[in-house]
């Protein structure tokens, strides 16, 4: 099951050298070391999380492993506009914040910059390392400098319990700042005979609850595709022009741990909206193969109001899956096919091609980035680039794909926009089996061939 981020990585740290003409899909050699910088925690970290500053910063969030001692840690790191650690931050660019107490293990899935550039890392732990200690949404919020904002909960740290039952279990995997300040924050919460369910939560600035939000500023919502397996996770969350909630991830059907698509549209009320799918929610299948278990990964919502849900499908392997659907939930049949379209790499090893992010380019063209095997041992950076059509765009890469093989494994999870290039936020190694995180940047606007613009 890709959508619990918990895939091991064996990675080995090397940087590959570009040709000197530079083409869309290519490393921009400005950035960092020829094109990429890898930060080191001092043991094993991956960047699930990426976004961009108000000043152009570049920020990773994910977790730490800080050994038996301290347990899993959010981690955080700050780079400058040109891809080297900004020494504003925390001295030397980086930080890890225990949230559980002792060796808890505290997992970040997301990471957001707010408007006024304080870092809120998104992620779930337990609020200590007892065995059986149940699992809460966690909030961190960072000041500028990486110091623990202390108007944000009273000391920078801001839970949220479902507790619906089972083992309580709550996890967050996303959130979004709206325009009033406010945070949602979208996940899963474990549900007395009903597995998990789509959680969201929306906090006030100073990071309680918001009431105002379905009354204790919390909402579960199912789809119930299958009345034996229900398990139902949020990934993504969007807010669309009208202010309304878009939800994606993944809800269970027909055997374990085998997913759809699935999309659910609130009012910024909390409640379902029955413009959206007839009833506020949508679930979308692949179906091409193997175990059918088809996974959302990333929402966009468009300019004109459409959505991007981007992700896997099986077929031999995982593949790149995007799905177009239309304001109204509605396939987009002038995209792909009936509104989906697969990428599939299929160069070696178990053929898994595992799309984490995407991008939507002010052209209309959607970037989709992740991890494709290059072999039974090796794993590359994987990217994609559909036009506005849906087909691949021949353009970018090769054929509109892009493979970079940096060392023996690295991965490009998360990415964004930035000017004219694509910045993306993931994993490369210092050993085996050591991970650091690693942030790059990709040329997705060459004008001329010989890489001038």
């Amino acid at each position: 099951m890709i959508i619990r981020f918990s895939q091991t990585v064996g990675l080995a740290l090397a940087f590959v050298s570009g040709s000197a003409m530079a083409h869309d899909g290519d490393l921009d050699h400005a950035f960092g070391t020829e094109g990429t910088t890898a930060i080191d925690f001092g043991g094993s970290a991956t960047a699930l999380g990426l976004a961009i500053a108000p000043d152009g910063k570049i920020v990773l969030g994910g977790s730490y492993d800080g050994g038996v001692a301290t347990g899993n840690d959010f981690a955080v790191a700050r780079l400058t506009y040109d891809g080297l650690p900004d020494t504003s931050f925390s001295f030397d660019g980086k930080t890890t914040v225990a949230v559980g107490s002792g060796a808890a293990n505290d997992s970040s899935f997301n990471t957001i910059v707010q408007s006024d550039g304080k870092i809120v890392v998104i992620g779930e732990g337990p609020d200590t390392a007892v065995a059986n200690d149940d699992s809460d949404f966690k909030l961190v919020r960072l000041n500028l400098d990486g110091t623990l904002d202390t108007t944000f909960s009273g000391d920078g740290k801001a839970y949220v319990n479902f507790d619906l039952g089972i083992n309580n279990q709550d996890r967050a995997l996303d959130g979004v700042q709206l325009a009033n300040g406010k945070l949602i924050v979208v996940g899963s919460a474990e549900v007395t005979g009903e597995g998990t369910d789509f959680a969201i939560a929306r906090l006030n600035a100073d990071g309680s609850r918001d009431t105002s939000f379905d009354a204790d500023g919390r909402v579960t919502l199912r789809f119930d595709l299958d009345p034996m397996f229900k398990q139902e996770i949020a990934s993504s969350v969007a807010i669309d022009a009208s202010g309304n909630i878009l939800v994606g991830g993944v809800a269970e059907k027909g055997a374990a741990n085998t997913f759809d698509f699935a999309i659910a549209r609130l009012t910024p009320n909390g409640v379902l909206d029955p413009n959206f799918g007839g009833d506020g929610r949508v679930t979308i299948g692949f179906d091409l193969g193997g175990n059918l278990d088809d996974e959302l990964l990333e929402l966009i919502i468009a300019p004109d109001g459409s959505i991007f849900a981007t992700g896997v499908a099986t077929d031999n392997g995982y593949d790149f899956a995007v799905v177009k659907l239309l304001p109204d939930g509605t396939p987009d049949s002038s995209y792909g096919a009936n509104g989906k379209v697969t990428i599939p790499f299929d160069l070696g090893g178990t053929n898994s091609d595992t799309s984490y992010g995407a991008a939507l380019q002010a052209d209309g063209k959607l970037v989709i980035t992740g991890l494709v095997p290059t072999s039974a041992t090796d794993i590359a950076i994987g990217l994609a680039r559909l036009d506005t059509h849906g087909l691949l765009d021949p353009s970018f890469g090769f054929a509109g794909k892009k493979v970079i093989p940096i060392g023996t494994t690295a991965g490009a999870l998360r990415s964004r926009i930035q000017d004219g290039y694509l910045v993306f936020g993931g994993i490369i190694g210092a050993s085996p089996t050591v991970a650091n995180y690693l942030a790059g940047r990709i040329i997705i606007d060459t004008i001329f061939d010989n890489g001038f613009d």
